[in-house]
């Protein structure tokens, strides 16, 4: 009654994210080629681009859905994991393309240690529970984050580059060799965590990477 939960998007009392709010959520209804901005669609990276990554699936638009934005930063920035449910159905809503149905597990973008233990949780890594369970698939918390590294938002995109470059390793419980991976995160703005992860699943034998995220913008 002192604190009463409101809507993160319209401030209307008794949900975190009510409906009205979820409804206006703009799905995308064609992907692109996360180099080169291509349309086409499965979000495939165009035989003339360059990327570790096979390709990156995106919800929805950051920029064209103030109310997706609001849920993202205050997951993100005011700790708020109770927000995750509404997220991850937006995940699991998506229809995905039957390239991601061959996938062989599921694997969150890590958070250091530090930061983790200061967040309390990793969005992506409860993000990944449901997007693994409508597939029928693994999930595995195969990445490790071994540099903490300054946080992406504050960094143009060179800088975003170079901040991430050796960040990731492989976890000694689990191996990528071969493997087809849906590799899942909140948001890609430049993709280079994306990249970067991929670089390092491929370096450890991944057959091919894939990305789902929430949002890009």
């Amino acid at each position: 009654m002192i604190f009463p939960v409101r809507c993160v998007g319209c401030g209307t009392e008794g949900e975190w994210f009510c409906k009205g709010c979820t409804d206006k959520i703009q799905l995308n209804k064609i992907q692109h080629c996360p180099v080169c901005w291509r349309e086409n669609f499965n979000g495939k990276v165009c035989e003339n681009c360059r990327s570790e990554l096979a390709g990156v699936w995106v919800a929805a638009s950051y920029r064209c859905n103030p109310e997706l934005a609001a849920v993202i930063k205050t997951l993100k920035y005011k700790f708020s994991e109770s927000l995750v449910q509404n997220l991850s159905e937006i995940l699991v809503t998506t229809a995905l393309p039957k390239d991601y149905s061959e996938s062989q597990v599921v694997v969150p973008v890590p958070l250091h240690r530090k930061r983790q233990r200061w967040r309390g949780f990793n969005q992506a890594e409860l993000l990944v529970r449901p997007v693994a369970e409508k597939l029928n698939l693994p999930f595995e918390n195969m990445l490790l984050r071994v540099k903490n590294t300054p946080q992406q938002a504050c960094l143009a995109r060179h800088e975003r580059l170079q901040n991430l470059r050796g960040a990731f390793a492989i976890s000694p419980k689990f191996s990528p060799q071969n493997k087809i991976i849906l590799l899942i995160d909140d948001i890609a703005s430049t993709g280079a965590t994306l990249s970067e992860c991929a670089k390092t699943l491929k370096k450890a034998g991944a057959r091919e990477v894939w990305g789902l995220v929430i949002a890009r913008g």
